[in-house]
């Protein structure tokens, strides 16, 4: 499972008997919604980046193999039953551009039982990791879970470093981006944040950084915002063992007026599903389901 796709599902539990609940039904629908809508948009740009980074260079940029043809993302069962095609439309190795479609048809199940319909469709555009390419994700009836998702995101390669370690930072921003509940109610959202890649010398030692803010309005049609005060830190090594929160970072969602403290963990904090949330003066620790 990929580090940034489930990121920041939140409030999916309910507290235990002996905790004080600080937050009320509607509001912890309200975080509940907008986590999902976060972690259904983040997944996404990361199935997105998974299926632009798996064809060769020379599939990429065209040449003997421009038209199209059907690629097999390796060791993510995220795309089980998907059919991934990639179609280039220039033959420049230089300025590669082209689609890649990723059709879960009438829908696919994972091994976690995430069921994703429709089509991702991945329009892209120069070399890998070289700063100013780009992705551009759209959506055709595209649901996961029952919640449709639609709008633009666009993901920019701002720089790529080898030293002290491989890392490569994105620009991603969200446009226009609505979920639709299956009683027809949406939350809207547009986004701005950087993603930074470091690679480790293992899969498991991989870590994703994420910095930045959303806003939109809820199901009920109050305006939020969803600012990261500390950077969110994701690990592979934490996702592997079926944690898929943030390990460390902070962040502020506020709710109308209403402000909610997140904090995800200190640095260095150990893999968990826990977040403290801070509301009215109070905090309560919450477990979460992936």
């Amino acid at each position: 499972m990929s580090i940034i796709t489930i990121g920041i599902v939140l409030f999916s539990t309910s507290c235990k008997d002996d905790e004080i609940n600080l937050v009320s039904v509607e509001q912890n629908a309200t975080i509940t919604d907008q986590s999902v809508t976060e972690a259904y948009f983040n997944e996404a740009g990361d199935l997105s980046i998974q299926a632009f980074n798996t064809p060769t260079p020379n599939e990429i940029a065209g040449g003997r193999t421009n038209g199209t043809i059907t690629i097999t993302v390796e060791g993510d069962t995220r795309f089980n039953g998907a059919i991934v095609t990639l179609t280039t439309s220039g033959n420049d190795p230089l300025n590669p551009e082209g689609t890649i479609t990723i059709d879960f048809g009438d829908g696919q199940t994972d091994p976690r039982g995430v069921v994703r319909k429709g089509i991702i469709i991945v329009n892209y555009k120069g070399l890998r990791f070289v700063p100013g390419s780009k992705t551009i994700t759209t959506f055709d009836n595209y649901e996961v879970n029952g919640v449709g998702i639609e709008g633009t995101r666009t993901i920019t390669t701002s720089s790529f470093s080898v030293t002290p370690a491989l890392s490569v930072s994105f620009l991603v921003k969200d446009v226009d981006g609505k979920a639709t509940f299956s009683d027809q109610t949406t939350i809207t959202r547009n986004a701005t944040h950087s993603h930074t890649i470091t690679f480790g010398n293992t899969p498991g030692s991989t870590t994703w950084t994420v910095e930045g803010q959303a806003s939109g309005k809820t199901r009920t049609e109050v305006e939020y915002i969803f600012l990261i005060e500390r950077p969110l830190i994701f690990k592979t090594e934490c996702v592997f063992k079926g944690f898929s929160m943030p390990s460390e970072g902070e962040a502020l969602f506020t709710i109308g007026n209403l402000p909610v403290g997140l904090n995800y963990g200190d640095e260095g904090a150990a893999c968990d599903n826990v977040v403290t949330v801070s509301i009215n003066n109070g905090t309560q620790n919450i477990t979460v389901n992936n």
